[in-house]
C-alpha cells in the first residue's frame, strides 16, 4: 500500500493531523488499533479554547458547565466559583473521538482500524510502516499520535518509555438530568478535591448532560516513592464513600465499569526526526497540573500537518526541515507547559492552606482558575501570579 503520510492512532490529535492533511489534497492513512467507537478512559472536560481555536466540535460536546468547587484536603475550605460564561465543556470520549475520526474521513482520510503498527522504519526516500497483519504501508512520511507508549516514538528512537506518569482511574455512569442538577445545579457545576486521601494529585466529578464522571489521579513525578505509595483502586473506593458521606453524590451511587489509564507528564526532549513527527500524548503533551490534554492534541496535530504541507512543497523531509515543528509548538503552548512542569513537583504540597487562600482572594482565585483552565497563559501572567499569591498569604496573616 502507498500514501503521501501514514498518521499513526486515532485519538484527538491523530483524526486532527489527518484532516489537516486531506484538505490539502495529501493523500493519508490513518491508523488505529482499536475499533471504533471505543471509549476512552478520561474526564473528558475541555477548555473552552479548544472551541474558540476549532469552532467545528462544538456539536460534538454533550454539556457545558459554568463553575467549579474546589475542595481542601480536610473539606474545611471550599472555593465555589460561578459565572455567567461557560467554564468547561463536558464530552463523552467515546462520542468526541468518534465524531472527529467520522469528520477526517469526510475530508479524504483513508481509515484503517483494528490494525496495530509493529514496525516504523526510515529510508532515504520513504518510510515503511509494517502492521499486526504483517502488510506494509509506504509513505514519504509518518505522524505518531499513539499514545504514551508510542511505537513510532520507541522505532523512530525519538523516545523509549516514559518514567514520569500519572496514573488514574475513572469511571463514567449514566444518571437521570433531574439527579445531576440536584446535586451539581443547572449550571453543571464540576468538583475538585485537592491531594484527596493524601495523594499527590486530585480527584474530580464531571457532571454532564445524562452522565456523570467520577474519577482519581495522581501524579507520580511529585510523589513520594514509599510514604505516597497508594492502591488506587482502593483509593477510589474510599474517596466514593466519602462523597456519599458528605452528601455529594447520591447514596446509590454504584463502583462499576471503572477503568484505569496512565498519562505523560513532561514534554520530549525532542518531537521530530527525518520524516517523523509525534503529536499529542505521544509527545508528552499533557497540562502536569491538571492532566488535560485534548486541546495540545488537537494543537499539535494541526501544527504537525501544517509542517507536513510545507515538506510537499519543498520536496524536504529531512530532520533539519521538520524541525520548525518544534519551534512552533513551543511558540504556541510549549512555554505553559514548561512553567507548569515546574510546579508538577509541588503537586499538593501545602494544599489545605492554598485552597484557603484561594477561596480568600478573589483575584487569586481567578488567576489561578483561568491559568488551570487554559483560558490565559501562565508563562505571561507568572509574575503578577507569584505578586498575587504573596499579597493573598498576607491578607491571610492579618485578616
Amino acid at each position: 500500500m502507498k500514501c503521501d503520510v501514514v498518521v499513526v492512532g486515532a485519538g484527538p490529535a491523530g483524526s486532527t493531523a489527518a484532516k489537516c492533511l486531506a484538505e490539502n489534497k495529501i493523500k493519508t492513512y490513518l491508523i488505529e488499533k482499536e475499533k471504533f467507537p471505543r471509549d476512552k478512559p478520561c474526564g473528558g472536560g475541555l477548555p473552552i479554547r479548544v472551541l474558540n481555536r476549532f469552532p467545528y466540535i462544538e456539536k460534538f460536546i454533550d454539556s457545558i458547565s459554568y463553575g467549579c468547587y474546589t475542595y481542601s484536603p480536610t473539606f474545611k475550605y471550599v472555593l465555589k466559583f460561578v459565572r455567567q460564561r461557560p467554564f468547561l465543556a463536558n464530552v463523552l470520549r467515546e462520542d468526541f473521538d468518534y465524531k472527529l475520526v467520522k469528520i477526517s474521513i469526510e475530508a479524504g482520510v483513508h481509515f484503517k482500524q483494528g490494525k496495530s503498527v509493529r514496525d516504523v522504519k526510515v529510508l532515504s526516500d520513504k518510510v515503511v510502516v509494517t502492521l499486526d497483519d504483517r502488510s506494509k504501508i509506504e509513505a514519504k512520511a509518518v505522524i505518531g499520535c499513539d499514545g504514551i507508549r508510542s511505537i513510532v516514538a520507541e522505532k523512530t528512537h525519538i523516545s523509549s518509555k516514559k518514567s514520569d506518569i500519572c496514573v488514574s482511574i475513572v469511571q463514567e455512569q449514566r444518571m437521570e438530568p433531574e439527579i445531576i442538577e440536584k446535586y451539581f445545579t443547572d449550571k453543571r457545576l464540576i468538583s475538585l478535591f485537592i491531594k484527596i486521601q493524601g495523594i499527590a494529585g486530585y480527584g474530580w466529578i464531571f457532571p454532564k448532560k445524562n452522565h456523570i464522571n467520577i474519577g482519581v489521579g495522581q501524579f507520580e513525578s511529585a510523589a513520594n516513592p514509599i510514604s505516597d505509595k497508594k492502591n488506587i483502586k482502593e483509593l477510589y473506593k474510599k474517596f466514593i464513600k466519602i462523597l456519599k458521606e458528605k452528601n455529594i453524590i447520591p447514596k446509590d451511587f454504584k463502583i462499576e465499569n471503572i477503568k484505569g489509564a496512565t498519562l505523560p507528564i513532561f514534554p520530549l526532549d525532542k518531537t521530530f526526526g527525518d520524516r517523523v513527527l509525534i503529536c499529542g500524548d505521544a509527545a508528552g503533551f499533557i497540562n502536569s497540573i491538571t492532566g488535560e490534554g485534548i486541546y495540545y492534541a488537537m494543537v499539535s496535530g494541526e501544527l504537525a500537518a501544517d509542517v507536513i504541507k510545507d515538506s510537499f512543497l519543498k520536496k524536504d523531509f529531512s530532520e533539519e526541515f521538520l524541525s520548525k515543528y518544534q519551534k512552533l509548538w513551543m511558540e504556541d503552548f510549549g512555554n505553559d507547559l514548561k512553567w507548569l512542569g515546574r510546579f508538577n513537583y509541588q503537586w499538593g504540597k501545602q494544599s489545605e492552606r492554598f485552597v484557603r487562600l484561594l477561596s480568600k482572594d478573589e483575584i487569586f482565585a481567578k488567576l489561578m482558575i483561568g491559568i488551570l483552565g487554559g483560558r490565559i497563559s501562565i508563562s505571561k501572567y507568572k509574575r503578577k501570579l507569584i505578586m498575587r499569591y504573596i499579597i493573598a498569604s498576607i491578607k491571610d496573616i492579618f485578616v
